[in-house]
């Protein structure tokens, strides 16, 4: 008996030296950056000089943007002209997205077309942001401005979970998208052994799992939905298109444009598919931004086309 035991107490050795001399040569070989296929990073945040300032890391969101400061008010969302106190006789506009929205070029263009008179438009659009971390974000800081219409811009690579977020040997927010849910990943392990992020990427996740995210993404616009009609707040998703011309997306963009425009028509949640717009920019020559963010040009486009269909209403009218 004693011999078996000292035989698995060797096997069990001998099966950590291996790990850690397995270990110990990923770390030699790959930079903190290396994700072997578990996840995809957002190097931006981590190369920009000044990210350490304006994003820190949060579990509950993964990153989030530093609050408090010039950038965004305590509130999560841009700084603006307008009191916390609502003022009479105008609605209170909540733009929630990513950098589309963050950059303000959208939101700006829907401002000029209806006016400052009837609303206020505020903006908590966060870069590199995707739906589950936006709704998050908004019941943790945005719904405290107590918007009248909550608009969200969903763009086709917004079907990701919540990030994994940590701080490497220098300091520097590193934030990884993973292919599998958030809840399936160890964040500790993530962050501290190589050695998981290669069984994730090559063993255990095997390319991702984009029903399992999808429906975790659905999750989070459903909980908005069902908050905000409890509130009497109306709720708004603007569907945005790859900005190419449609007969050079991928097959992939194709199914996942048809794929959220499937699920909004199922839940009966509110929206505006924008590719029709932006093919009537492309007919009118206006100028180009990339294929993720609209230019001012094809914003105005897109504002046009969204005011002749209504897209707001002033507070208490056809809500």
């Amino acid at each position: 008996m004693k011999l078996v035991g000292a035989r698995l107490l060797l096997a069990v050795v001998a099966v950590g030296v291996v790990l850690a001399a397995a270990e110990g040569f990923l770390r030699w070989r790959s930079p903190d950056s290396e994700a072997f296929g578990a996840a995809q990073e957002l190097p931006w945040i981590r190369d920009g000089a000044d990210r350490g300032d304006v994003f820190t890391v949060d579990p509950r969101f993964g990153f989030r943007p530093r609050l408090g400061n010039e950038v965004y008010d305590e509130y999560g969302t841009q700084r603006n002209e307008y009191g916390l106190e609502k003022t009479a006789g105008r609605t209170r506009v909540l733009f929630l997205g990513d950098s589309v929205t963050a950059r303000r070029t959208l939101v700006e263009a829907i401002a000029e077309v209806y006016g400052g008179e009837r609303f206020e438009y505020w903006n908590a659009g966060v870069e590199s942001f995707n739906t589950v971390q936006e709704v998050a974000f908004y019941f943790e800081y945005n719904a405290a401005i107590e918007p009248d219409h909550v608009i969200l811009t969903f763009h086709l690579n917004d079907y990701e979970t919540t990030p994994i977020a940590f701080l490497d040997g220098e300091g520097r927010v590193m934030v990884f998208a993973p292919n599998q849910p958030a809840r399936r990943i160890q964040p500790w392990l993530f962050e501290h052994s190589r050695l998981y992020r290669l069984w994730l990427g090559r063993v255990r996740t095997r390319g991702g799992d984009f029903a399992a995210v999808a429906k975790e993404v659905h999750e989070s616009l459903r909980q908005l939905r069902d908050a905000l009609r409890e509130q009497g707040v109306r709720l708004t998703v603007l569907v945005l298109p790859i900005m190419k011309r449609p007969e050079k997306w991928r097959p992939h963009e194709r199914y996942l444009r048809g794929h959220v425009l499937k699920f909004l028509d199922r839940e009966g949640i509110r929206h505006f598919d924008l590719l029709p717009p932006l093919r009537e920019a492309f007919d009118r020559g206006v100028p180009r931004g990339d294929a993720w963010h609209p230019s001012a040009e094809e914003s105005e486009v897109f504002a046009e086309y969204l005011a002749e269909r209504g897209l707001l209403r002033e507070a208490g009218v056809g809500q």
